[in-house]
């Protein structure tokens, strides 16, 4: 595993969410070991959708690179699968039904007592199956309201042998981050969300652009969806860094709801906000 991975799997913490874009199996492998070794030893519950190499496969060069998953699959805390019985159900994702049953999965680690639990996937099944991209995309994003609680880590792993670039600009879209070998030893999550409970609400940091614009869509529809009906929901963006035009015009509808209530605006983005909430709603850009 090169050094540079290293760092940057290591920066995957629970609540992120992360597309791992890559175009070779033994590195992608090698940075799930990091992942998964991680988790580990951190006392998380990980489960590896494996799809690239078997589960004996995969388990088998998890151990050669010194990843203990003997002691872990025995007691439970690791389990390998294979991704088309984790994601598939008659040929084809069902996005509603996967989303209940990561719900549980989540629920389920908390009660057998782990401090989070981490999921790895590899994606390459969808080229494979009946799945859409659109379905594809609803489902990230709307996954990626599951990890608000910090309860989770996610490693979607997408080869991009598998995917054309277009499809694939699109599915990491539905990410709050993007990484994978060529990243650089800098990456961090580009987007980070917590909800809070004092006030209900949510914490954004990081940037929002056009690579993480459906995952910031489906958090935004979040925390608006859970605004108490006595009081907008806070949204505190003091640590979001950058929102690109299209992020600030869906955070103006946000605020015009009344379901909203910004606070810790930086200079550039309360100009900016001021300046599109000029403007009429449907000359906003979606």
């Amino acid at each position: 595993m090169t050094v540079t991975a290293s760092a940057m799997v290591d920066r995957i913490h629970l609540g992120d969410h992360v597309c791992w874009a890559h175009d070779d199996e033994a590195e992608a492998l090698d940075a799930v070991g990091r992942f998964i070794a991680t988790g580990l030893r951190l006392g998380h519950k990980v489960i590896f959708s494996a799809d690239a190499a078997s589960p004996r496969a995969a388990r088998a060069h998890l151990e050669a690179a010194g990843v203990p998953t003997e002691a872990a699959v025995a007691s439970g805390q690791l389990r390998i699968q294979p991704a088309a019985e984790s994601y598939l159900a008659a040929g084809r994702l069902a996005p509603q039904a996967m989303l209940d049953s990561l719900a549980e999965k989540i629920v389920g680690a908390r009660r057998e007592g782990y401090p989070g639990l981490r999921l790895a996937g590899e994606m390459g099944w969808v080229s494979r199956s009946d799945t859409t991209i659109d379905d594809l995309r609803w489902y990230e994003a709307q996954t990626t309201r599951l990890f608000l609680d910090g309860r989770v880590a996610g490693m979607c792993l997408y080869d991009r042998r598998d995917f054309p670039a277009e499809q694939l600009r699109a599915v990491a879209a539905a990410h709050p981050a993007t990484a994978g070998p060529q990243a650089g030893e800098a990456w961090t999550p580009l987007l980070r969300a917590f909800r809070t409970t004092d006030p209900p609400g949510l914490r954004l940091v990081g940037q929002v652009d056009q690579s993480n614009r459906e995952a910031f869509t489906a958090v935004l529809a979040d925390v608006t969806g859970r605004a108490p009906t006595d009081r907008p929901a806070v949204l505190d963006v003091s640590e979001l860094s950058f929102a690109d035009v299209r992020a600030a015009c869906a955070l103006v509808r946000a605020e015009r709801s009344a379901r909203v209530r910004l606070v810790g605006c930086r200079p550039a983005l309360s100009r900016l906000l001021d300046l599109l909430g000029e403007s009429d709603p449907v000359e906003l850009p979606a």
